[in-house]
């Protein structure tokens, strides 16, 4: 059986990381602050809990230093012979902002209590629900929708088995709902990669779901939307005979209702999460490795799930980046290394080396008719801008105003140093914006030295033109990592890329390729193979599991051109 399968992780995206919790029942080894994280692994732990320990060898003994684990919340008290507790142990959950969820999910270790008594509370102490659940399994939703919570009391009531403590891994703020087979209508995945990192390309998931209960009701107060939030993760799989495929995270982005029975969304991947928020602390960079510059942007962004090619984060760069979006400064650091990112079916974004050669082969069993291929524009120089940023000796004016008191954030046109003010103090000092006090209505002048971008241009292309080719130069001028360190080498990969002018588009009956490999095309007439990067692809997996490929090639037989010693350095032929 084949189908495609959508969770959505329907949970407030921000309480989690807002949520202050505490509580006067513990062991001495817990930190309640495990409990922010997210899908914490916890072995089982061998307690003297009455039949408790089964000596099947699935308990691990108890760590010596529990402190130093994962263990999440574990309740000091432990309930009688009747599963009642002299004190019910109680944790409080407090936030600084109102949220909104459709209830609790709350994963319990090992044994779980069967009565709780959760109250919501508004930022003001006001009581806004309080209502008892009795668990049945170890992962439970409390089912209770509330709105505009400002904090949260979870009493523990009573414990199914006697003399037992109350053990807790997770508290999601939601729930997790999966559609599956007939309830995902269609679907839509667009996965895109840049070769040379000119954009960093967000890619997206367009999908119809459908609910038997009327869920999709935009008016209806019980309705799912209510729970609906931008940047609501969600996963997208397909399943067959031969296992399940990963086709990525995505985030919420937009919902709409076409009827009750049917929501369409649209949501984005990772990338488009760092296009959503600014990067500030960019500064001026000398010979950085480029993995401190990544690890900046990705701290800065408070994203965690990354990988970077051990071979790219030594390599030094030199340059500015200005203030700018997370996704636009990654995208400097990629261009000035000739790396790919992406994160195509996964949740982490990759920083690598693009492949010379192919793994995979399309023969043309895979493709279907009506397909085209063009050829691109003749590209014949690549005009590539260095950037050396040198302090001045004298400072100038960056801003010179009245301003009434208060606090001010003063953003540049240009990176700064040693920066000094009049009519306020400088709280913050960065390259690219400081913040400034201004105790009284008055005048402030703000100056600093500017750093000046001396800058050269840098041409690599063809002495000889082709016969008919006109002269048709690319430039590059805002890459401001591009140094004179890195320039000949990224000026000369760029060209060689732009070579690359066969352009085919393409629906084949998608296996295991993806977006940014090399695949071995084969020809139309059936009489031999060019080497292409995918560069596009738009999969339907509720149509056929097929996908609309655009790809990039020299447009030479393989095996013609390896023989001819027509091959690009490095481009092996990989396996026909």
């Amino acid at each position: 059986m084949e189908y495609t399968a959508i969770t959505l992780k329907l949970l407030d995206v921000t309480a989690k990381a807002e949520s202050e919790l505490s509580t006067d029942d513990k062991q001495d080894f817990v930190d309640l602050i495990q409990l922010k994280n997210d899908d914490m692994s916890i072995p089982k732990y061998a307690t003297l809990e009455d039949n408790f320990f089964l000596l099947d060898g699935s308990f691990l003994p108890f760590p010596d230093a529990p402190g130093f684990q994962s263990m999440g919340y574990w309740s000091n008290s432990q309930s009688d012979e009747n599963g009642n507790f002299t004190e019910n142990p109680k944790i409080t959950i407090n936030f600084t902002e109102q949220h909104t969820a459709a209830g609790l999910t709350l994963t319990f270790l090992h044994d779980y209590p069967d009565e709780i008594k959760i109250r919501w509370f508004t930022l003001a102490g006001e009581t806004i629900l309080s209502q008892a659940f009795h668990p049945d399994a170890l992962y439970y939703f409390c089912d209770s929708s509330v709105e505009d919570f400002g904090k949260i009391e979870l009493d523990f009531i009573h414990t199914l088995h006697p003399y037992r403590y109350i053990k807790l891994a997770d508290i999601k703020y939601g729930v997790i709902k999966d559609f599956i087979d007939e309830d995902v209508i269609d679907c839509t995945i667009t996965e895109e990669v840049d070769p040379v990192s000119n954009t960093i390309s967000i890619n997206a998931a367009d999908f119809t779901l459908h609910s038997r209960t009327g869920a999709f009701d935009l008016i209806n107060p019980q309705g799912m939307f209510k729970l609906f939030q931008q940047s609501q993760e969600l996963n997208i799989r397909r399943v067959d005979d031969a296992g399940i495929t990963q086709f990525g995270t995505f985030f919420l982005d937009t919902w709409d209702s076409a009827d009750s029975n049917s929501g369409q969304f649209t949501s984005y991947d990772s990338v488009g999460k760092l296009d959503k928020t600014q990067f500030r602390s960019g500064r001026i960079y000398d010979n950085e490795p480029a993995g401190n510059i990544i690890d900046e942007i990705m701290a800065s962004a408070g994203f965690t799930k990354y990988e970077i090619a051990e071979e790219l984060k030594s390599i030094p760069l030199s340059g500015w980046i200005k203030i700018c979006t997370h996704r636009e400064a990654l995208q400097q650091v990629a261009f000035a290394l000739g790396a790919i990112v992406d994160d195509i079916r996964s949740d982490t974004i990759r920083i690598y080396k693009g492949t010379q050669s192919f793994g995979r082969i399309i023969p043309r069993s895979r493709k279907f008719d009506g397909g085209s291929t063009k050829l691109l524009s003749y590209v014949s120089d690549v005009k590539m801008t260095a950037h050396n940023y040198v302090l001045s000796a004298e400072s100038s004016q960056i801003i010179n105003g009245t301003y009434p008191a208060g606090q001010y954030e003063i953003d540049f046109d240009a990176a700064y140093a040693e920066l000094s003010a009049t009519g306020a103090t400088i709280t913050e000092q960065h390259t690219n914006y400081a913040i400034i006090s201004v105790p009284a209505d008055g005048d402030v002048t703000l100056t600093g030295k500017k750093y000046t971008d001396q800058t050269y241009v840098y041409n690599y292309g063809v002495d000889k033109l082709p016969a008919g080719a006109i002269r048709n130069p690319i430039k590059i001028e805002q890459a401001t990592l591009i140094s004179s360190g890195n320039v000949a080498d990224i000026a000369k990969s760029l060209f060689d890329y732009y070579q690359l002018r066969f352009q085919t588009e393409v629906e084949i009956i998608l296996d295991q390729e993806k977006s940014g490999e090399k695949v071995a095309l084969q020809r139309p007439t059936g009489t031999g193979y060019t080497m292409d990067s995918i560069e596009k692809m738009v999969i339907d997996l509720t149509g056929g599991f097929t996908a609309r490929i655009t790809t990039l090639s020299n447009g030479k037989d393989i095996v013609l051109a390896y023989y001819a010693g027509e091959l690009y350095a490095g481009q092996d032929m990989g396996v026909l």
